[in-house]
């Protein structure tokens, strides 16, 4: 009944939370995963590294769970075509879709595609992850580096209510590893400040980053261990 409780409290609040998730093929005695975490730069801990390949896709609301709910700024998964709009999230893992398509189509399509778009945001990863030399390419001409800079420099100016950011430092060389963690950094410091603010004008904002530990440079909100999918 407490579980219940704290489940119907948090849903009220300006919060990311889930309650008593399991993913399909779980053992059935499994416990399920609940979690409230508040608007901020968060940590999931997948030190097995086998973890997130599984769990992102059901916190991003682009897969069912076996069982829970998930709620993101008053939305919930039950209508899961709605939870799942709000979320910027591409998965590394799948194959590479409209690969023809030039980079500078894609993002352009991706800035309309998100209302709060920070296009100096934009800018500014642009020069830090070196990319402006990528821009006029098809999609597939990119290295696995250049794609991974091209997401989370899309990912961290989108605005987005709820980002999802998977296997963050894979084909990236140090200048990039630097840039990485000094934009994480400072836009953990920014969604700080607003929450610090409570600025009403400002839509809280969380930012869940998937890794097998802990980047030294970058000040986690919140850090989460992913559980045992299987149980």
């Amino acid at each position: 009944m407490r579980a219940l409780d704290d489940h119907e409290a948090a849903v009220q609040q300006p919060c990311l939370h889930w309650h008593d998730l399991r993913l399909a093929g779980a053992a059935p005695t499994a416990p399920g995963w609940s979690k409230t975490l508040s608007p901020g730069l968060i940590l999931l801990l997948d030190a097995s590294g086998d973890a997130a390949a599984p769990w992102l896709p059901v916190l991003a609301g682009r897969v069912p769970a076996l069982s829970g709910q998930l709620h993101c700024g008053g939305v919930d998964s039950r209508h899961l075509q709605a939870y799942a709009a709000q979320v910027f999230w591409q998965n590394p893992r799948e194959p590479l879709a409209r690969r023809e398509q030039l980079v500078s189509e894609w993002v352009a399509q991706t800035a309309q595609r998100w209302p709060l778009w920070d296009e100096a945001a934009w800018q500014r990863h642009v020069q830090g992850f070196v990319l402006k030399p990528q821009l006029g390419k098809p999609l597939w001409h990119l290295s696995t580096g250049s794609l991974r800079k091209l997401w989370m420099a899309a990912a961290l100016a989108s605005g987005a209510k709820l980002t999802v950011i998977d296997e963050p430092t894979a084909g990236l060389d140090g200048t990039a590893l630097r840039y990485l963690q000094q934009a994480l950094d400072a836009l953990g410091a920014q969604l700080a400040d607003a929450e610090a603010e409570d600025a009403a004008e400002v839509p809280p904002r969380w930012v869940l980053v998937a890794h097998w530990e802990a980047l030294s440079d970058v000040t986690w909100d919140a850090l989460v261990e992913l559980p045992d999918p299987v149980g």
